[in-house]
C-alpha cells in the first residue's frame, strides 16, 4: 500500500506514520493558477524560491524572484494539479503550502530562523490550510498529553503502583477519544481538498475511521477529481480490504539482515506476529520496547514467531540494507528478527497504510488480529500481543 505523506515541515509525531506514494506516471489534470504575495520583516540577502515537493518529499524549484526594496515578493503562475509547495526564503526560512489551485495567498514572515526560535510567519487566503493547521495544533497538544502520560506511566511502573497505572490508561483512552472527536469534524469541513486528503491520511486511524475514508473516496469519484493525490487515495481505499481479519495471510519470501531467506508459508503451524516498521517512524520505535518484552515472553515457545518487517524506507534499494543494518546496531535492536520488504510490496499485499502495523497470523495461516499505531505504553503492547498469541494458539 502506498499512501500520501505530507511534507516533513507539516508532520507531527503521532500514533502512526503514513507510508509514501511513489509516482509511476506523470500527473495529468487541468491546469489551475496560484497568486502568492509576501512581505518579509527583515532584510534578506538572496532570492525567494517557490518549490514543489515531489512524491519523495524532495523540493523542486519551479520559480524564483528577487526581494523588492520594500521587502516584498510575489509569485503568479499555473500549476498542473493540487500539490504540496513551499516558499524558501533565501534558504533561511521555509513556509509550507498546500495548494488546490486558484488560491490567492498573502504571506508575512520573519525571513530567518535562529537556533533558539524558528522564524514566525502567517499565511492568509486559504481556509483549507487554516483548518489543516488547526488539526496540526490539536495533534501537537495530544502528543504532549501522550508523552506526559507515558512519563507518569513509567514512574508508576517503577513504583509498582498498579492502581495508578490503570488510572493513567483510563485517562489516556479518554484523551484519545476527545482528540479524535475534536479533529474529525474539522477534517470533515475540509472535504476533498488536498489538505483534507492529507489530514485524513496523517491524523485519522484507518482501523477505526474506515467509513470516513470510504465516504471521501466516493465523493472524490463523484466530483470527478483525478489528480495524483486523488487517484492514490481512491486506490488505497479500494485496496484496504487486503490483509483483513479472517483472510488468508499473503505469503512472502524476504531476506533478513544476514541474507537468509524467510518464507511465511514455512512457518505454517506456528503463531506468527508481523510488525511492519521503518527507521524514520517514531511510533514504530516507541513500540519496540513493548514488542521486545512480548518477544522475550514467548522466546522459549517454538510455536510462536515474531518477525519485524522493515518497509517503506526512504532510501534507494541499494542503500536499504545498509541503512537498516546500521540503524539496528546503533539502537541496540540486534535481537530483533528483521526482514527486509524492499519496495514495500509485502506491506502493500497486507493493506498496510500506516506504521507500525501489526498482524497476528494463526496456525492455519489466516489473519487473526491486526492493529495500526502505537498503543501508548509497553504494558498495553504486551497485553495486546499476549491476548493475540493466546487466542491464536487455541
Amino acid at each position: 500500500m502506498r499512501h500520501i505523506i505530507i511534507a516533513i515541515y507539516f508532520v507531527v509525531s503521532g500514533l502512526a506514520c503514513q507510508s509514501q506514494p511513489q509516482a509511476t506516471t506523470p500527473p495529468t489534470s487541468t491546469e489551475s493558477t496560484y497568486n502568492i504575495t509576501g512581505k518579509i520583516k527583515s532584510s534578506v540577502s538572496g532570492k525567494i524560491y517557490l518549490e514543489r515537493m515531489n512524491d519523495r518529499n524532495i523540493p523542486l524549484r519551479i520559480d524564483s524572484v528577487a526581494v523588492s526594496p520594500d521587502n516584498s515578493f510575489s509569485f503568479k503562475g499555473k500549476m498542473p494539479e493540487p500539490g504540496i509547495y513551499q516558499i524558501n526564503i533565501a534558504n533561511q526560512q521555509i513556509i509550507g503550502l498546500i495548494l488546490d489551485g486558484g488560491e490567492t495567498l498573502t504571506i508575512s514572515a520573519d525571513g530567518f530562523n535562529t537556533p533558539e526560535k524558528p522564524g514566525s510567519f502567517a499565511v492568509d487566503g486559504s481556509p483549507m490550510m487554516m483548518k489543516f493547521n488547526q488539526v496540526v495544533a490539536e495533534s501537537q497538544k495530544f502528543r504532549q498529553i501522550q508523552m506526559d502520560l507515558q512519563n507518569q506511566f513509567d514512574t508508576a511502573t517503577q513504583k509498582k503502583d498498579e492502581k495508578k497505572k490503570k488510572e493513567i490508561q483510563i485517562t489516556y483512552q479518554a484523551s484519545e477519544e476527545k482528540y479524535y472527536n475534536t479533529i474529525k469534524p474539522i477534517i470533515g469541513e475540509m472535504g476533498t481538498s488536498l489538505a483534507g486528503l492529507i489530514a485524513i491520511n496523517n491524523f485519522l486511524n484507518p482501523e477505526r475511521d474506515f467509513e470516513f475514508f470510504a465516504n471521501t473516496s466516493k465523493q472524490l469519484e463523484k466530483e470527478g477529481k483525478n489528480h495524483f493525490f486523488a487517484k492514490i487515495f481512491i486506490q488505497d481505499v479500494k485496496r484496504r480490504s487486503a490483509g483483513s481479519v479472517g483472510a488468508d495471510a499473503p505469503d512472502f519470501s524476504l531476506v533478513d539482515l544476514d541474507g537468509k531467506t524467510v518464507k511465511l508459508s514455512d512457518l505454517r503451524g506456528k503463531v506468527v506476529i508481523l510488525d511492519f516498521w521503518a527507521t524514520w517512524c517514531g511510533p514504530c520505535i516507541m513500540s519496540f520496547p513493548g514488542m521486545k518484552i512480548s518477544m522475550d515472553k514467548y522466546k522459549d515457545n517454538p510455536n510462536v514467531k515474531f518477525l519485524f518487517v522493515n518497509t517503506y524506507e526512504r532510501v534507494s534499494i541499494d542503500q536499504w540494507k545498509s541503512t537498516v543494518s546500521s540503524f539496528v546496531k546503533q539502537r541496540g535492536f540486534t535481537a530483533f528478527p528483521v526482514i527486509l520488504d524492499m519496495g514495500g510490496e509485502v506491506a502493500g499485499s497486507y493493506g498496510v497504510n500506516g506504521i507500525p502495523a501489526k498482524f497476528c497470523i494463526d496456525k492455519e495461516g489466516k489473519i487473526k488480529f491486526k492493529s495500526t499505531g502505537y498503543l501508548g505504553s509497553n504494558d498495553a503492547i504486551v497485553k495486546e500481543m499476549s491476548n493475540w498469541v493466546e487466542e491464536a494458539s487455541k
